[in-house]
């Protein structure tokens, strides 16, 4: 997908977003790292490719977690500990290498919120040896008093930024089609338009019932409910 293999792979390649581009060179440049960075802002406008992009460029290790799968639990959040004690990835120490580890909480927005309390009391506290980069949509409740979390609010990008990325387009009949969401941009230039179903004209006075069964018979070549009824019935026998 374009949306991978295009993706930046340094700040300096990052289009616009001038003042988190700052931000996070400034964040990664300082020992100890104190706080932690949340960026948070919509979907799809590259929080996480600048997360990424901000570690390679301070020739840091990135170690990329997806929070909302990955913490849903105090034992998730325990065994994350853990892997953090060392201040090098296990695939540094296998190159043999000296990069330091970024921490990089994707999604953190849809993790359990008793995790988000767990990691909220580590990141804050005096243990933590790495620098921690979160991105979200939402800043979760619990984060948002926190003093060492420092909220990094992310903007969609203007389309005189976009218009690099896109060449010969119109960036801005694309940004605002997409709601500057330059991931569905990209699959749309990649993929086009997605197949979608016509819209039929169904009956006002029926139930939600009445037309969700009408849409089968106009769209679906098989009436799930009648096939499931005649597996059960047929002579008193289940074929």
């Amino acid at each position: 997908m374009w949306s991978e293999t295009r993706r930046p792979e340094f700040l300096s390649q990052v289009m616009g977003h001038t003042e988190v581009k700052e931000r996070l060179s400034a964040y990664l440049s300082k020992k100890p790292y104190r706080d932690v960075l949340l960026l948070h802002g919509p979907p799809g406008i590259g929080k996480t490719t600048m997360a990424l992009a901000a570690a390679r460029s301070a020739q840091m290790e990135p170690l990329e977690i997806n929070a909302s799968q990955s913490m849903r639990s105090h034992e998730d959040v325990a065994q994350l500990i853990n892997s953090c004690r060392h201040t090098r990835t296990l695939t540094s120490l296998i190159r043999g290498d000296d990069k330091a580890m970024c921490l990089i909480l994707d999604e953190v927005d849809g993790s359990d919120p008793h995790a988000q309390k767990k990691l909220s009391e580590w990141m804050t506290g005096n243990d933590r040896r790495v620098p921690v980069i979160m991105t979200c949509n939402e800043v979760p409740r619990i984060m948002k008093s926190v003093q060492r979390i420092a909220l990094v609010r992310c903007f969609p990008p203007k389309p005189s930024d976009l218009q690099g990325l896109f060449p010969g387009e119109d960036a801005a009949e694309l940004a605002k089609r997409f709601k500057h969401d330059v991931r569905r941009i990209l699959q749309f230039l990649q993929y086009g338009s997605s197949d979608s179903l016509p819209q039929a004209t169904r009956p006002t006075d029926c139930s939600p019932e009445v037309s969700c069964i009408l849409g089968q018979k106009l769209w679906v070549q098989e009436d799930l409910l009648t096939a499931h009824h005649d597996g059960k019935s047929g002579n008193g026998r289940s074929e």
